[in-house]
């Protein structure tokens, strides 16, 4: 899905989907970003999350990738999330405690 603020793309393989996540990641989009998410992923498959060098992320936006990865690994599936963010995002998500999430990789279960 394509906003003039975000952008939320899944690309679907066999046994896995990535979802790239760019732009404007944050409260005032975090609606339509998640409504966006819900559309397109299928938690019966391993998630693969890319954070691409975003213009801006909030606490809302690290607490929706919270909550796709308890809904993988409630259905035993792998989640894994690769950032490229800028230094201000990276002292953001270090000092919000997200550190862990953003550099989870994948766990059998």
């Amino acid at each position: 899905m394509k906003d003039d603020n975000f952008q939320v793309q899944v690309k679907n393989a066999d046994d896995s989907l990535e979802v790239i996540f760019n732009g404007q990641l944050t409260i005032n989009y975090i609606q339509k970003i998640k409504d966006s998410v819900g559309e397109q992923i299928d938690f019966s498959k391993d998630i693969f999350v890319v954070v691409d060098n975003p213009d801006n992320l909030d606490i809302t936006f690290l607490q929706l990738l919270q909550s796709l990865k308890k809904t993988a690994e409630l259905n035993k599936r792998q989640f894994s999330v690769k950032t490229t963010l800028p230094n201000e995002l990276e002292s953001l998500v270090s000092n919000s405690g997200f550190s862990d999430l953003l550099n989870s990789n994948p766990v059998n279960n």
